[in-house]
């Protein structure tokens, strides 16, 4: 069990994937090393997405890092090139037919993002999630306070990989009001990018983690929509 959690390839040598693995464990955190723990202090301590992407190996980076908000921006930084290539490839995995809008809007922030535009890449990634995580968490709330709320629950031990997907949202979606002249968050923030905008907030790790949070948010919604459509062709045959 331990070495579900910090599977180093390099340490335990070539070993096959439990089979039931990808049913509680992304596929990205297979062979990062990383704890729960640690994956969970990137996600709802960093807003950074750690399901389905970035990379195992990005993780390590990012968990290596030093604590600090900008050590972590750096690491993505100095990885972009491979972060969206993987962001381009886990959108092509999106082929739903209920998903096609949205993923068309993925598929063109990563255009903006590839052509050197990274803070209309990440404005626009920004403005798509809202529906698409309404949708997919479910709440019956929707207000931006219950998605940051959901971003804050606590995941189950044995089947955490729907939680982590939501992480980030604790802190994407913290309270920031530039009208009382709240400070800006460290944090990629939800309300200073469609409400205020201060260009030196989308920085180059944040304009990455809104892509990514994106592609991710996209990716589990094709993995609930193969769900759903798997439980209802089994309702048929019986």
């Amino acid at each position: 069990m331990l070495i579900w959690f910090t599977y180093d390839p390099a340490v335990h040598g070539t070993r096959e994937m439990p089979g039931l693995y990808l049913g509680a464990r992304h596929e990205n955190w297979w062979g990062s090393t990383l704890s729960l723990e640690q994956l969970l202090d990137l996600a709802q301590g960093h807003g950074i997405p750690v399901a389905w992407v970035p990379s195992a190996h990005i993780l390590r980076e990012l968990a290596a890092a030093g604590p600090g908000h900008n050590d972590k921006l750096a690491v993505l930084a100095a990885a972009e090139d491979d972060i969206r290539a993987l962001c381009r490839a886990r959108l092509d995995e999106c082929d739903d037919l209920w998903l096609t809008a949205e993923v068309e809007a993925g598929q063109k922030a990563v255009a903006a993002w590839d052509d050197g535009h990274r803070e209309a890449a990440a404005t626009l990634a920004v403005a798509a999630l809202e529906q698409i995580l309404y949708n997919l968490t479910e709440t019956k709330d929707r207000t931006n306070a219950a998605l940051g709320k959901i971003g804050k629950e606590k995941s189950n031990s044995y089947l955490p990989a729907r939680q982590y997907v939501f992480a980030p949202l604790a802190t994407l979606y913290a309270q920031y009001r530039p009208e009382r002249n709240d400070p800006l968050p460290d944090n990629l923030s939800r309300h200073a990018v469609l409400h205020h905008l201060p260009l030196d907030h989308l920085n180059p790790g944040h304009c990455i983690i809104a892509v990514m949070l994106l592609v991710s948010v996209l990716r589990q919604s094709q993995e609930r929509a193969d769900d759903i459509r798997y439980d209802l062709m089994m309702s048929a045959e019986d």
